[in-house]
């Protein structure tokens, strides 16, 4: 049942005082419980920061770049993933950097492969932990990291379906608690054009909030390899894994969770409800897996603005990517392309003022160590969640063709996750005898 304007009238009110109090409490330096965050950030007389990495293909290395690139000393002492080799081209990459290089320490007795590996480097004395596995693994990941008392840096997005949601939203509240400091890979909060818009934004220089428009249409590609009879079904996927919403949550979540993000950001809030439609053009091959190629949805926020969105990887099509905002004053992109080029308003040419230099990836890291260090008060995981189930209710809605609340979304019990994890287990999507992979059909995949 779709609620009541009134009641999403509420519910806003309540989540924007939610956020207010918490602003006041973390401005004091404290935390739920009167836990102090420069109590809780970092070992006494030991200014070393050290990391733990947790997946080492490209964006793990990428990450791990970073955080060794920031102020102050930092180690990175333990790596895990599911390979050796990604192990070794990873520490390949980063020891080609002269600035960082010195400070890798990872012997072969702190490299650890495996489906547990993460709880082995987790228990290696360190004070961060990188997690940049496939989106599957995070909310399992997180909550041991947290539990052992580590602040994390974790890769959008944090989920992939409603159960994982509910299980990153419990291990935030643990988080809290023990006063982590969290960071979230949703970058674009970390770019100096998109903080400034959304400040001008809140300030009401485009009025009242009517809709937004938001592209992330990408090229896509073709794959029709069959899986080598020498590589299990799991590895196959686990090494093709953007291709299988089991591990990525299909594009819609796993890429496209960074402009969902802005609009939550923008409007304030996560939608209450969304329909849309989308399907399967290019990923018609052996190797393309279970997902969808687009994705179109109407995410309906309280108080009545929508997020009118697309999302497609199709060789061929129309390539753009923005976040535009219509108020009654007027209309405003905060970006196009990655980064985004400042805030312009319609009928005159984008403002270049705003500083277009910043790194938003090397900044993400720079503000969570700052934190860190200083033991100021730095969550973000909160919004990291609601940005990742925002996808997952436009994938619900996509997949079925049915309008669905997000009540109804985040109650949905149904996990993606393999009953057995092991490399030569069997993972929910299997392939038929032709190498075909079952795909969702709008008006016969049931929602729930």
């Amino acid at each position: 049942m779709n609620p009541r304007p009134e009641k999403a009238a509420d519910h806003a009110t309540s989540r924007r005082c939610f956020l207010k109090t918490s602003a006041v409490a973390m401005a004091a330096g404290t935390l739920p419980g009167g836990l102090s965050l420069a109590r809780a950030a970092h070992p006494a007389g030991d200014e070393t920061i050290k990391v733990a990495l947790v997946g080492c293909g490209n964006r793990g290395t990428g990450a791990a770049s970073q955080a060794l690139n920031t102020k102050g000393p930092v180690k990175l002492v333990a790596m895990a993933d599911l390979f050796q080799s990604r192990i070794d081209n990873s520490l390949k990459l980063l020891g080609r950097h002269e600035a960082i290089k010195d400070r890798i320490d990872v012997p072969k007795e702190r490299q650890f492969l495996g489906f547990d590996a993460y709880q082995k480097a987790i228990d290696c004395g360190v004070d961060l932990v990188l997690l940049v596995t496939q989106p599957a693994f995070r909310p399992q990941q997180y909550a041991a990291a947290v539990q052992a008392g580590k602040h994390v840096f974790m890769e959008k997005p944090l989920c992939v379906d409603a159960p994982g949601y509910r299980g990153i939203m419990k291990t935030n509240e643990e988080a809290k608690k023990k006063g982590l400091a969290v960071g979230v890979g949703l970058m674009r909060r970390h770019t100096a054009k998109y903080i400034e818009g959304v400040r001008r934004i809140h300030d009401g220089q485009l009025g009242d909030l009517h809709f937004v428009r938001m592209y992330f249409n990408m090229p896509g590609y073709f794959d029709d390899r069959p899986r080598p009879d020498d590589v299990t079904e799991m590895v196959w996927q686990i090494r093709n894994w953007g291709s299988y919403c089991w591990l990525s949550g299909d594009l819609i979540v796993e890429q496209d969770c960074h402009i969902i993000d802005i609009a939550n950001w923008v409007l304030g809030d996560h939608p209450v409800r969304a329909n849309g439609m989308g399907g399967r053009q290019l990923r018609t091959g052996r190797g393309n897996g279970d997902i969808f190629d687009h994705h179109t949805v109407e995410f309906e926020y309280p108080n009545g603005p929508r997020n009118f969105f697309q999302g497609r990887q199709i060789v061929g099509t129309w390539i753009h990517t923005s976040e535009n905002v219509h108020g009654s004053k007027g209309v405003a992109t905060l970006g196009t392309g990655p980064y985004g080029l400042g805030l312009g308003h319609q009928g005159g040419a984008p403002e270049r003022r705003i500083d277009r230099k910043n790194n938003p990836y090397q900044q993400e890291h720079d503000d969570l160590f700052d934190a860190i260090r200083k033991g100021k008060p730095y969550f973000e995981a909160d919004y990291g969640a609601d940005s990742s189930m925002t996808g997952i209710l436009g994938r619900m809605a996509t997949y079925s063709g049915k309008v669905i609340t997000w009540d109804e979304a985040v109650q949905n019990e149904r996990s993606l996750f393999p009953e057995k994890l092991a490399l030569d287990a069997d993972p929910p999507a299997m392939p038929n005898e032709d190498g075909y992979y079952p795909t969702p059909m709008p008006g016969v995949t049931k929602p729930f």
